[in-house]
């Protein structure tokens, strides 16, 4: 098979290269999933009989004068899940479009209720890394995710990290 190689010159991608086959394999799988404008790759799917759980670390001000405008830890949380999943409706993205390396658009969960078990922690946010003060709205999260087959097959030993 002769070497297609555009204007990019030697640096382009052979079309029968491994590579340009994950290329397209990825796009051709982000289609097949495509959500108000966004070609997404889920990780944990229904498909594929997947289900997670989440091991969250969130750090919050903890001060008085904050409680009033940081909200409820159970709103936080479905935020925080909101996040992690593919958008239902154009308004779940704000406006937003793709923009350059977002497409296709990798996200944790095709949905929310593939979220199997949650263990959270909460602690006092003393300080954020590039930050010197907190504000309060600001948080730090640690989302540890452990994938899990809902069969009992050979593959579970795959997905446990």
């Amino acid at each position: 098979m002769a070497e297609h190689i555009g204007v990019e010159g030697a640096n382009a991608k052979r079309s029968d290269s491994p590579e340009c086959r994950f290329d397209e394999g990825l796009a051709k799988m982000g289609r097949n999933w495509n959500r108000v404008g966004f070609d997404f790759v889920p990780l944990i799917t229904s498909k594929i009989a997947l289900r997670c759980s989440l091991d969250i670390l969130l750090l919050r001000p903890e001060e008085n004068k904050y409680i009033l405008r940081q909200g409820d830890i159970d709103g936080q949380l479905k935020t925080l899940f909101d996040a992690l999943r593919m958008p239902k409706e154009q308004e779940d993205t704000g406006g937003d479009v793709p923009q350059a390396g977002e497409t296709p658009f990798f996200c944790l969960l095709e949905d929310d209720r593939l979220i199997s078990e949650v263990h959270v922690t909460t602690d006092q946010l003393l300080v954020l890394p590039t930050e010197r003060e907190v504000k309060a709205n600001d948080a730090f999260v640690v989302i540890h995710v452990r994938v899990n087959h809902t069969s009992g097959s050979p593959f579970d030993r795959w997905f446990d990290t």
